[in-house]
């Protein structure tokens, strides 16, 4: 048996919601909890219902009652009404709820007492839909139809991948509530009469948790409220935002400390390669300095030779107080120059052998043709 014993707070409850007492059943069922949804929907996919939904949702019940639905099809009339909601901590966040069954509707009363319909779902909207990812809000003045419609934020994070979801902050519409085969809210379901959180073993812990009597103690010794019901509410709504924002941020400094610890222990692993190949670099140094002197030595050499080589073809050419050039390409130049005009100038071939024979051994690039 699912149905739940009319308490008197529960005939009260009845009674001021215009039901006739003796006419109806009563059940009690999970409305909605904080466990992702399963609907397969650009923004619903995975999205989680914030406790300032649900205690909207409770607060709504305590102005006017919700049809109660088939399958969520409007086009009938309801087969009963739900009159009263609560929210409760504890694994999850819920919203419980009491609904009449009109005794007309035997057949779904008895459906729902052995359990073959056992499930419910809730026709609502919420007023907020905030991204997990970056806080973006889809129902928001900045989202447009593309937003909407691919559940894609600008900051390009998409609803239902990468881990990212949308948080149902405040409620814009509260619509019914229908008897469904499965519903898109994870164990929203009608509960058995021993597990009911309005039965009489429960009622005096449920009394002190009623949001009517929370709002009761907003008020001082005058008739007029300290804060308004809905100024609380926005005044929640806005908190619940603000606090979801620094959890983003927090996530994203989380993220970047990551990265930026991969990158320090990535230039780790760099300095200590390069800390192990440090003495083959310096061997290598080492090498490359000791071939370099030796170039330098060798053409330190060569240069003396050549301006040696200079002055004996300037001397052997009568120039005897003519400088050897500063330049090694103008010495170059001066021994070629030196050379032609001798040979031009007829020198004996002793002079001009001795010339020779003087320059093979540093130069043989300047030997003189016979």
């Amino acid at each position: 048996m699912k149905q739940i014993t009319k308490t008197p707070e529960i005939i009260a409850r009845l009674k001021e919601a215009g039901a006739s007492v003796d006419g109806v059943v009563v059940f009690e069922a999970i409305a909605l909890n904080n466990r992702p949804l399963r609907k397969h929907h650009p923004l619903y996919k995975g999205a989680v219902a914030q406790r300032s939904m649900l205690l909207e949702m409770a607060l709504a019940l305590e102005t006017e009652t919700r049809p109660v639905q088939i399958m969520h099809n409007g086009e009938d009339l309801p087969i009963g009404r739900v009159f009263r909601g609560q929210v409760v901590d504890g694994q999850d966040t819920e919203l419980r709820v009491l609904f009449w069954i009109d005794k007309t509707h035997e057949d779904k009363i008895q459906q729902v007492d052995n359990g073959t319909v056992d499930q419910v779902s809730v026709g609502i909207l919420p007023k907020q839909m905030i991204c997990s990812a970056d806080g973006f809000d889809f129902f928001g003045p900045d989202a447009d139809f593309e937003n909407i419609f691919t559940g894609t934020t600008p900051d390009g994070h998409t609803v239902g991948e990468n881990g990212v979801y949308c948080k149902m902050v405040g409620l814009e519409a509260f619509f019914e509530t229908s008897l469904v085969g499965q519903g898109g809210a994870q164990n929203a379901r009608i509960v058995n009469s021993d597990q009911s959180h309005f039965s009489p073993q429960m009622k005096a812990l449920a009394a002190k948790a009623s949001l009517d009597r929370l709002a009761l103690t907003a008020t001082a010794t005058t008739d007029k409220p300290i804060m308004d019901i809905k100024e609380l509410l926005a005044e929640l709504r806005s908190t619940e935002k603000e606090s979801m924002k620094n959890a983003i941020e927090n996530e994203q400094l989380k993220a970047s400390n990551t990265a930026l610890t991969a990158e320090r222990d990535a230039l780790k692993t760099q300095l200590t390669a390069a800390n192990q190949d440090e003495p083959a670099v310096k061997t290598e140094l080492a090498e490359l300095k000791t071939k370099h002197q030796a170039t330098e030595a060798s053409l330190s050499a060569a240069d003396e030779a050549l301006r040696d080589i200079c002055k004996k073809v300037l001397t052997a050419a009568g120039q005897v107080d003519a400088e050897v050039p500063a330049k090694l390409e103008d010495v170059v130049a001066k021994i070629t120059e030196t050379k032609i005009n001798l040979v031009a100038g007829g020198r004996s071939k002793g002079a001009e052998g001795d010339l020779e024979a003087s320059a093979t051994p540093a130069v043989a690039s300047f030997r003189t043709r016979r």
